[in-house]
């Protein structure tokens, strides 16, 4: 991340900084008071090499991740709506890290916090199976919202927006939704003219 331009601008380090200090220890703030004086080459050496290890890795090493994360998706990546299976878009959540935004956002350089299933709202029928939450842990809420198309909510916490965990753009019901729009918009079409002067009146 040192080698983005970003990591120079003022917000960012001011926001980074700021974040990064309500994470410290009482005595690691009494030592870090500038982050002018901090050297992160280290950490990003670190980071570094772990990219260049995953691009040198063998076929056969390469083959077994991707067993691996064939493996997830089946587990996870796949729900049954209306007696049918259906996948889902994506259903892992961001891990924490730093928050970019785009163009010289108000909040880039603020930490993302990790996720925990106490953050999450899992939304499924009343007569399905709950997912199991990892041990220790607990739901913030199961609702049961049939007026919805997402499978998971939570709030992230830099803009404090809602993110979703929805079903795939290919599933039965996004391709309905998608088709009830093109036949509304081939409805209308004979209308638009006499819909546009009324607007424009």
């Amino acid at each position: 991340m040192l080698d983005h331009e970003y990591t120079t601008k003022e917000v960012f380090r001011k926001n980074f900084f700021n974040d990064w200090r309500k994470e410290m220890a009482v005595e690691e703030r009494e030592v870090i008071k500038s982050l002018d004086k901090c050297d992160f080459t280290e950490i990003h050496r670190y980071f570094v090499d772990k990219a260049a290890a995953r691009k040198v890795l063998s076929r056969e090493e390469k083959q077994k991740l991707k067993e691996e994360a064939e493996k997830l998706q089946q587990e996870f990546g796949y729900c049954i709506l209306d007696g049918h299976q259906e996948k889902i878009g994506n259903f892992k959540i961001e891990p924490p890290g730093l928050f970019r935004g785009r163009g010289d956002h108000p909040k880039m350089g603020m930490l993302k916090r990790r996720i925990t299933p106490e953050d999450v709202v899992i939304n499924c029928s009343r007569d399905s199976k709950i997912p199991e939450p990892p041990a220790g842990h607990q739901w913030k809420e199961v609702r049961s919202d049939n007026t919805v198309t997402w499978l998971a909510a939570w709030t992230e916490s830099v803009q404090n927006s809602i993110k979703y965990i929805m079903l795939n753009p290919c599933s039965k019901l996004k391709g309905e939704t998608a088709w009830q729009k093109f036949e509304t918009a081939r409805r209308l079409r004979g209308f638009v003219d006499e819909i546009r002067s009324q607007y424009r009146a």
